[in-house]
C-alpha cells in the first residue's frame, strides 16, 4: 500500500461550491481522526468511508467548546439504558 502524502491545508480543495447555501453533511468518517494544531487554529483531520480526507478548521476557543460537547455526549452514551447519568 502506497504511503499517503501529508495533508496540506493550502492545497486542499474546497468542499462547498461557490455560492452554496444551506446545511451540509459529509460522508461518515472513519475512526482515529488526527489533530493539527497551531497557535490560534486547530484542524481536525478525518477520513471518510470513501477514502477522502477532510480537514475541519476550529479556533482554539471552538475546539475547547467541542471538547466539552463531546465529553457530555460520551457521558450520555455511557449511561445504562433507561438509567440516569450524573
Amino acid at each position: 500500500m502506497a504511503e499517503r502524502k501529508p495533508f496540506l491545508s493550502n492545497t486542499a480543495k474546497d468542499v462547498f461550491p461557490p455560492g452554496a447555501e444551506g446545511d451540509f453533511i459529509l460522508p461518515v468518517c472513519m475512526p482515529n481522526p488526527n489533530l493539527l494544531i497551531g497557535e490560534s487554529l486547530a484542524v481536525i483531520l478525518v477520513e471518510t468511508v470513501e477514502g477522502q480526507r477532510v480537514g475541519v478548521p476550529f479556533s482554539i476557543e471552538a475546539l475547547s467548546g467541542l471538547h466539552e460537547l463531546l465529553g457530555e455526549a460520551l457521558r450520555l452514551l455511557s449511561a445504562p439504558e433507561g438509567g440516569t447519568v450524573q
